[in-house]
């Protein structure tokens, strides 16, 4: 894997990485401020795609911003990538509030060949969060802003339980073991990300999570290509018959749900693989 700089239209130098793999051109929409462990099985060279992503704006090592943090700023920072490699056409992948870039892209740039959309839907996201049928959607939607306004207002202490719970080994154990990540996970690759998540500035994590939070849902009545959507049946992030209603909306979309959490990328790399290598082949990129 080899991290190189990349600078988006309004001067800031983002730090975008590739798996320096000659194959099926693929940018990869993480989850927010997720680090590259989120794909274990993409990193591989011989994985059969060039696979290119950037960490998001602000979360080190990229640079905090010179402009916004919006949903067109995330955008314009996808599309910076994807220049930098010359790419002509290119499938796409999004995780989680990555699966908002990742459409609103498709619907920016006619080179986008086809998007898988892991556990996430186009637009108003914070909307479908927590689904947990004891608690009420108002309840639900309430707790998710209070908790994105206490991270913008998170100061030393809360960053440092954040960073040593995510040097903590047991962190990820008990994840697994109370099943909030499946365990088919590999508990080595899950103690990367959250090592990485939990090591980021808490402060602009919150900033960052308030701009995506005013993504409101998007029309995706104008996407054009192929779009499958996962959705994850044991998901306590993003709803899943929310993703399921966003692929009934899509024109050329369609769904599938796993016996998974959100965390699904970690669970099934390898199926992860497999379906974009099957979008690959229908999108003509094979």
């Amino acid at each position: 894997m080899t991290q190189y700089p990349v600078r988006s239209p309004d001067g800031t130098v983002l730090a975008a990485w590739r798996n320096d793999a000659a194959g099926i051109p693929l940018l990869i929409c993480n989850g927010l401020a997720s680090s590259p462990a989120a794909w274990p099985s993409l990193q591989d060279p011989d994985c059969g795609f060039d696979a290119r992503t950037w960490w998001h704006r602000g979360i080190p090592p990229s640079e905090v911003p010179q402009g916004g943090i919006e949903m067109a700023d995330h955008v314009a920072d996808a599309l910076a990538v994807v220049d930098d490699a010359g790419w002509d056409r290119y499938l796409v992948v999004g995780w989680s509030l990555g699966v908002n870039i990742a459409l609103e892209l498709a619907a920016a740039d006619e080179r986008v060949a086809g998007v898988l959309a892991l556990a996430g839907i186009p637009g108003g996201t914070f909307d479908a969060m927590l689904p947990i049928p004891a608690l009420p959607r108002e309840v639900a939607t309430s707790l998710v802003g209070f908790a994105t306004a206490l991270l913008q207002r998170a100061g030393a202490q809360m960053g440092s339980v954040a960073h040593w719970l995510g040097s903590n080994p047991r962190t990820a154990e008990w994840l697994t073991s109370n099943g909030v990540i499946g365990a088919s996970a590999d508990i080595a690759h899950v103690r990367e990300l959250v090592r990485d998540f939990l090591g980021m500035d808490v402060h602009w994590y919150g900033r960052l999570a308030g701009g995506l939070r005013r993504h409101r849902t998007m029309d995706v009545s104008t996407l054009t290509c192929p779009v499958v959507y996962v959705s994850a049946g044991q998901d306590l992030v993003t709803d899943p018959m929310a993703v399921e209603a966003a692929a009934d909306r899509t024109p050329a979309g369609r769904v599938e749900r796993w016996d998974a959490t959100h965390f699904l990328v970690l669970e099934y790399p390898d199926r992860v693989r497999e379906a974009l290598l099957g979008l690959a082949g229908e999108v003509g990129l094979s």
